[in-house]
């Protein structure tokens, strides 16, 4: 059974997996956060119940500036993320 969260450590050493993330399609997978890798708009965030969760991370029509870190509520993950524009490295749970 994988762990729903890895420790601290692993996630900012990038030690569980990462996914570069690009283009307007839909990317799926248990990603406990990401890093904004050139400026980046979100279509759609999606938590691990699939509930839409882009308003309450407050990224709705947002342009989020590189560097940013967005995490997932602890005991949760995001299951899907969408961008609008830009790209992201996406690292997973």
């Amino acid at each position: 059974m994988q762990e729903v969260f890895s420790r601290t450590l692993d996630f900012q050493g990038g030690l569980t997996g990462c996914k570069v993330i690009t283009g307007t399609g839909v990317n799926t997978g248990a990603f406990q956060g990401f890093v904004v890798n050139t400026d980046a708009v979100v279509a759609q965030v999606l938590d691990k119940d699939g509930i839409n969760v882009t308003s309450a991370l407050g990224l709705t029509s947002f342009t989020i500036k590189q560097g940013m870190l967005i995490t997932a509520a602890k005991g949760s993950y995001f299951s899907s993320i969408t961008l609008t524009s830009g790209s992201i490295v996406a690292y997973f749970i």
